[in-house]
């Protein structure tokens, strides 16, 4: 089904704004990838709670993951609703686990309520807005 990209509805553009979101965190985490591999070759010794191979593949596994989602989201897809519900879930559970196992100064102490805060509200927009029932139906089409 072919639609017109530039007629589209309300619901419709919250959807490309969510995938632009998406995008975003994607892009991102495909950054921190690269920067983790930037620095394990300039930093090699230093020490750390995880190593750069592991900040490395888990910034590619997301990005590769979000861009997905992206995809799935622009394209009104089924499966991109709800793999962007489980992706956007998973990633902030991994996130908060690398936080109460891993973080080792005290900034990152200091910033919890923050973080939490902000993982809260990306929560609540990409379930509160693929939940709406009118945007829910852009995706039954």
């Amino acid at each position: 089904m072919q639609r017109d990209y530039r007629r589209l509805s309300y619901p419709q553009k919250w959807v490309i704004a969510l995938g632009l979101l998406t995008l975003t965190l994607g892009l991102a985490n495909l950054g921190r990838a690269a920067m983790a591999l930037r620095y394990a070759a300039l930093l090699p010794a230093l020490p750390m709670t995880v190593s750069w191979t592991y900040l490395a593949v888990m910034g590619g596994f997301w990005g590769l993951i979000f861009a997905a989602c992206t995809v799935g989201l622009v394209g009104f897809r089924a499966w991109g609703r709800w793999g962007t519900l489980v992706a956007v879930t998973l990633y902030e559970v991994h996130v908060w686990a690398n936080h109460l196992l891993f973080d080792a100064n005290e900034y990152a102490f200091q910033v919890r309520s923050r973080d939490l805060l902000l993982t809260l509200l990306l929560l609540a927009l990409v379930w509160g807005l693929l939940n709406w029932p009118s945007i829910r139906k852009e995706f039954e089409r």
